[in-house]
């Protein structure tokens, strides 16, 4: 609290002290909207909330939804968290991490919430929360442009790579398993990559959005192709610590109004508009 003044204008005073007694009254008839003007009397304003701080976990190599530019965390997951903050008064302390990392950090608390284009599935929902979907998504098997492996049935015997905790590593397993081939597990989407240009492995599994934005970006350069249709349909949610009380509701909240008043689409538009 501040000091008062010891020192008053005599003037002051007496207009002051003029003032209790009629304030005196006043506030015995208006005692019912005390609490609407507490905030005034206080002295600081006392109407603006200050922002509640949250942790969120995050990759940094996932483009387009999570990558570095600059030295600067980016990407359309990065400006969908932060579009959310803004309409629910929070703020934002990024944690970079592995992504086989995150649901084990959000599990012990570590942080509050984590987005890198987490699939919703019923094993992760047992131990996080999730949002609701903000981007449906779905696997592609990939290939170097010149490959034979034109369909699922060519993948007899190959070497197939995967991320460390993706449902794309559960894909790679499935088709080792069906077609008699192995699987390389790998962290990073650069080291995935290399690995088939260098010829180490036959095909990798990743998520349509990343390997399709990846093709794009090489334009005629690229020697990557998707091999058919989407393997599977899937949803990315918010993930959210259990113990984190009553940020899911916000997350909820927060991305609803977003993709009521535009600022979804204008995001979205940003990183996957033609």
């Amino acid at each position: 609290m501040k000091k008062l003044e010891r020192k008053r204008n005599s003037k002051m005073k007496k207009w002051m002290g003029g003032l209790f007694t009629s304030a005196l009254l006043l506030g015995m008839a208006a005692c019912g909207t005390a609490d609407e003007t507490q905030g005034e009397a206080s002295g600081d304003g006392g109407t603006e909330e200050e922002a509640q701080q949250i942790s969120v976990a995050v990759v940094q190599d996932y483009p387009p939804f999570e990558y570095i530019v600059d030295g600067d965390l980016t990407g359309f997951d990065i400006d969908i968290i932060e579009a959310i903050a803004a309409e629910e008064n929070l703020q934002v302390n990024w944690e970079i991490m592995r992504f086989d990392g995150i649901i084990p950090a959000l599990q012990a608390n570590q942080v509050d919430a984590a987005v890198s284009a987490i699939t919703i599935r019923d094993d992760r929902a047992e131990v996080v929360d999730f949002s609701q979907p903000y981007f449906e998504s779905g696997l592609s098997l990939v290939v170097p442009v010149d490959s034979d492996i034109n369909s699922i049935e060519d993948l007899e015997g190959a070497q197939i790579v995967g991320k460390q905790g993706t449902s794309g590593l559960e894909k790679a397993r499935e088709f080792a398993e069906q077609y008699n081939g192995d699987v390389t597990v790998l962290q990073e989407d650069a080291t995935m990559y290399m690995e088939i240009l260098s010829g180490n492995a036959d095909a990798l599994v990743n998520d349509y959005p990343s390997v399709a934005y990846k093709i794009a970006t090489d334009g005629d350069d690229t020697q990557l192709r998707i091999v058919g249709e989407r393997l599977t349909g899937e949803d990315y949610g918010i993930a959210v610590s259990k113990g984190a009380d009553g940020l899911l509701e916000k997350m909820d909240n927060g991305l609803s109004t977003i993709m009521e008043n535009g600022t979804y689409d204008e995001i979205y538009n940003q990183y996957f508009g033609e």
